[in-house]
């Protein structure tokens, strides 16, 4: 029996999010996956994940005919591409539809690269309690302007939060994820390197090796609240929403404060601060 492919389009977060339809896409269909991705990376590690490889192209031809003739059914399934945002359906449950199985955890359902973890543990190990924050994304790695607008899912009162967790948390690390050209640079973050003075923790998988090790995390709707969604890190954030709706997007095991400003994420930093404790009581 040939394999089937699945076709995969959209941001880290949303391929993140595909990771829960896992094991019932492997009951249903009595295969491991093979994914068609812009990010093959991230589903290297997943052991229901038989292949993952880079898409062939943003446009398919008929050329590409040898390539698809290796697989039993294509897939290209994709809540986006349908009526799903006319609705109140959680873009998973959208998903899971259109495959017509059932998840009953929304969350993302990941492997980290273990031989990598390996590498960084002792490193990790010697930071003791850090929380993980992410401000500012959407903009990849491609661009080399750093925009704020972001529809409406960046926060701008990222400097004065850290202040204030500085305060609460003299003892604690704050390491900010995003690539650079995406995001400010803030006082107080934490910035390690190796012995050689490059960055230690260099890529986004080593930032789901350390969302694993995290105390909490602090994010807005973009990679890092999904990386650090994870049911398999059993961790607690909370997520900052503008544009975008948590109840369509996000997941209850967080705290999701959502702005009362329907396009930019205006969330008083103390308004944060206050969800702090209920945080660290959920551990």
């Amino acid at each position: 029996m040939r394999p089937n492919l699945h076709c995969i389009e959209g941001g880290v977060g949303k391929h993140l999010q595909f990771t829960s339809l896992f094991e019932e896409l492997v009951n249903k269909y009595n295969q491991r996956l093979v994914i068609s991705s812009g990010y093959p990376e991230l589903f290297k590690f997943c052991p229901q994940v038989a292949d993952s490889r880079l898409r062939v192209d943003e446009v398919f031809f008929d050329t590409y005919q040898i390539f698809f003739e290796k697989y039993d059914e294509i897939f290209f399934h994709d809540p986006y591409k349908s009526s799903f945002l006319k609705g109140n359906n959680h873009v998973v449950e959208e998903w899971a539809n259109q495959y017509k199985i059932k998840v009953n955890d929304l969350r993302p359902a990941f492997n980290v690269n273990t031989r990598r973890e390996k590498i960084l543990l002792p490193h990790i190990q010697g930071l003791n309690n850090f929380i993980l924050l992410q401000f500012t994304g959407g903009q990849g790695i491609e661009g080399s302007t750093y925009d704020r607008s972001n529809l409406g899912r960046n926060y701008r009162h990222g400097q004065e939060l850290i202040n204030l967790l500085q305060e609460k948390f003299p003892q604690y690390l704050f390491i900010i994820f995003g690539h650079n050209n995406e995001r400010e640079e803030f006082i107080g973050e934490t910035k390690i390197n190796d012995q050689g003075g490059s960055p230690l923790f260099k890529t986004r998988e080593d930032f789901m090796i350390l969302a694993k090790h995290c105390s909490f995390f602090i994010a807005i709707d973009s990679a890092l609240h999904h990386i650090g969604s994870n049911r398999h890190f059993d961790k607690k954030g909370i997520i900052l929403w503008g544009t975008t709706s948590p109840d369509r997007f996000g997941y209850k095991e967080n705290i999701n404060l959502r702005s009362e400003y329907p396009y930019c994420v205006e969330i008083p930093p103390q308004q944060i601060m206050d969800k702090i404790d209920e945080v660290q009581n959920s551990k």
